[in-house]
């Protein structure tokens, strides 16, 4: 971005290796990176269009997620490379990053559950990926698969009704699993305690209404605290990622949120960046539940400062999913086109706070 008048620009800031700074990066991707955000997707060829490949399980594993040797590394026509990808993630080159065996080595032998919404189900698949390519998958054993079954009635008290997904093992007997959660609901959060050591958490993004927020996390985290408190168990709650809607509001001050958008974008998919300072609602409500010093066993994951830069880094044009979503008026600037670098640095945090 250019600065105001004629003075010179500032000099470069030193290199980034932590999240908190990520917001000093330049926004501007080097210019042969293609993060347009239309036409729309091209769903039937990889769900690609230019540099941005949907992240989400269908679209990523067969492109990223093989091990070198079995596949991996080879060019699928028309999707970007893992290289490419990683040069054009300006925003998580020089932060500090991990993969899920550092994550594996800490936890052998316990069961670790990411709740939340489809923002946390791409962190899931993610993961996912980085299982296969690493080469750390196991297929869940007889007693994983029993101890699931297990715990199935008491999924079945809660609202869902739905027991976790995605069961995965690691080598070295780490379990996995995914339960889709977009608020606080009793008895699910009951249920994700009796089935997990380990709860990477967020809801967010669906809650309007701040005074339920609080009330909702200070409920939760009573019981979570709890938890964690126990030997072998751990709790995060992960901050809510930003979100890049164009504003209807010209001065555009805006955190990016889907509700203040300007609805011609529903027509025309069009993203933008959002103010680099302060926080989303919900994570201002999160710091002052979690600063009251009354959970001192939840500890925050942030994800806000590694999401906030990425304002290009969104689905855009979604239009004609082949799930029907939003059929013609698909204009996501949600969810996250797939960067290796991006999860990985989140991996790293993850670690970070279970040490």
């Amino acid at each position: 971005a250019m600065s105001g008048g004629d003075e010179p620009p500032p000099p470069p800031p030193p290199p980034c290796r932590d999240l908190s700074c990520t917001t000093r990066l330049g926004s501007f991707e080097p210019p042969w990176v293609n993060l347009s955000f239309q036409p729309r997707i091209d769903w039937n060829r990889g769900g690609v269009r230019g540099d941005c490949v949907v992240g989400e399980y269908n679209y990523i594993m067969p492109a990223f997620c093989e091990p070198p040797g079995r596949g991996g590394g080879q060019r699928r026509t028309g999707v970007p490379s893992e290289e490419r990808l990683e040069a054009a993630d300006i925003h998580s080159l020089g932060l500090a990053q991990a993969g899920l065996a550092e994550l594996a080595m800490q936890l052998p032998n316990r069961t670790f559950m990411l709740q939340g919404d489809s923002v946390m189900e791409q962190f899931y698949n993610a993961v996912q990926c980085f299982l296969r390519r690493e080469a750390l998958e196991e297929p869940p054993d007889a007693d994983f698969r029993a101890f699931i079954k297990r715990n199935e009635p008491l999924w079945k008290m809660g609202k869902r009704k739905m027991p976790p997904k995605l069961p995965q093992q690691t080598k070295n007997g780490m379990r996995m699993l995914f339960a889709r959660a977009v608020g606080y609901e009793p008895e699910d959060l009951t249920a994700a305690m009796a089935t997990a050591n380990v709860l990477i958490i967020n809801w967010g993004l669906h809650y309007g209404d701040m005074s339920k927020y609080r009330r909702d996390l200070e409920a939760a985290f009573a019981q979570l605290d709890a938890h964690a408190a126990k030997a072998g168990n751990a709790v995060l709650f992960r901050e809510t990622g930003a979100q890049h809607f164009k504003a209807f509001d010209r001065r555009g001050y805006t955190h990016g949120e889907w509700e203040n958008r300007d609805k011609s974008t529903d027509k025309f998919c069009s993203c933008s960046p959002i103010e680099d300072f302060g926080v989303n609602r919900q994570n201002g409500v999160l710091q002052e539940v979690l600063g009251t010093g009354r959970y001192p066993h939840v500890h925050l994951l942030p994800f806000y400062d590694l999401t906030r830069p990425r304002w290009r880094w969104h689905f855009g044009n979604c239009t004609h999913r082949p799930n029907g979503w939003n059929y013609d008026t698909c204009c996501d600037c949600t969810h996250f086109c797939f960067s290796p670098g991006m999860w990985r640095a989140h991996m790293h945090e993850l670690v970070q706070g279970l040490n």
